[in-house]
């Protein structure tokens, strides 16, 4: 594997080229106190949502016998574990209206709309036009040290998702909230040079690992406008949740695989960094590293069969809890 050395922050953030196979873990280390959530979509329930559980983030189960877990919701599943329990958004299908979940326990949700506002005043403000089935799949952030969350999502100049130009020109947007009653106008994230100043930008989580927060993305040009990085996972770091972010650094996933909707969990232990990404429209990848600098090395992923979701390390009480209401 070609390892990118890790260049002075503020310019760009680390990354490794993916080029080995597979390493196959002969005996993942497994969770003593809960384990990992894996809340996804399937191919052929694209838009449900989907839980799936694992101990060692390798092996993992698919519960309620391979059915939704929660049939209300439509969406692309990103759940943030925020000041006072777990968010995540949704669409309510067929109207455009997006839908603001809550849950203590990741069992019993409750649902309350949000404006359309909150994402189309990008309109107004920057000329980009969501399209209204999933909102860009909508990501959240809780920043504990001030105590808000950051929702990002990617919309187009079109959006209609219909051509090249609608992918060609996705950028990647936030808005900043305490309460999820009053939102800060929608703002661009990145502002990249060089390269990368007109990349376009999808599926963006944010990350704080220390004093420095991360952005992972997919690079969605084509590989045709960027032969190295079209298509991939890359990271970009700034000191501020908000910016200004680095420009991305190399790609962790390989060229002859697309990837997107990338997840990253702490490991079991605690000392590094797992990093799964969709290698569309198939199944996920993991990757593996002790700092969210990298270098990424890939592993073996004995992963449930799954579309774009999202993972979080629960406790044991948690885990019991998801176990009792959908292990059949």
């Amino acid at each position: 594997m070609n390892l990118i050395s890790c260049l002075i922050f503020g310019l760009v953030a680390c990354g490794c080229e993916s080029s080995e196979p597979q390493t196959q873990i002969e005996k993942p280390v497994e969770a003593t106190d809960g384990g990992y959530l894996f809340a996804h979509m399937t191919d052929d329930n694209y838009g449900s949502i989907f839980y799936s559980v694992s101990r060692d983030a390798y092996n993992w189960e698919t519960l309620n016998d391979g059915r939704t877990v929660l049939p209300a919701y439509y969406g692309h599943p990103d759940i943030c574990k925020g000041r006072d329990g777990y968010y995540m958004i949704s669409v309510k299908k067929g109207t455009g209206i997006p839908l603001l979940w809550h849950s203590a326990d990741l069992v019993n949700w409750k649902n309350t709309k949000l404006a359309k506002s909150v994402f189309n005043k990008i309109k107004e403000l920057h000329g980009y036009t969501n399209e209204e089935t999933y909102y860009g799949a909508p990501k959240m952030f809780y920043d504990e040290p001030s105590d808000q969350y950051i929702i990002t999502w990617h919309a187009g100049l079109t959006g209609d998702d219909s051509d090249a130009r609608e992918w060609d020109s996705k950028r990647t947007f936030y808005t900043l909230t305490k309460d999820f009653k009053t939102f800060s106008d929608p703002q661009f994230l990145f502002s990249f040079t060089g390269a990368d100043e007109d990349m376009a930008t999808i599926d963006v989580i944010i990350r704080r690992q220390g004093d420095s927060y991360y952005a992972i993305m997919k690079d969605e040009r084509t590989q045709d406008a960027a032969p190295e990085t079209g298509k991939t996972i890359r990271i970009a770091k700034s000191p501020a949740l908000t910016g200004p972010y680095s420009n991305p650094g190399a790609r962790i996933t390989p060229l002859d695989r697309w990837h997107e909707a990338p997840i990253v969990v702490p490991t079991v232990n605690g000392n590094g960094f797992y990093l799964f990404s969709e290698n569309y429209p198939h199944q996920y990848d993991m990757f593996e590293a002790e700092s969210l600098d990298g270098p990424w090395k890939e592993r073996y992923f004995a992963g449930p069969k799954a579309r774009h979701g999202c993972m979080l390390r629960v406790n044991e009480t948690e885990y019991q809890a998801i176990l009792k209401a959908y292990k059949q």
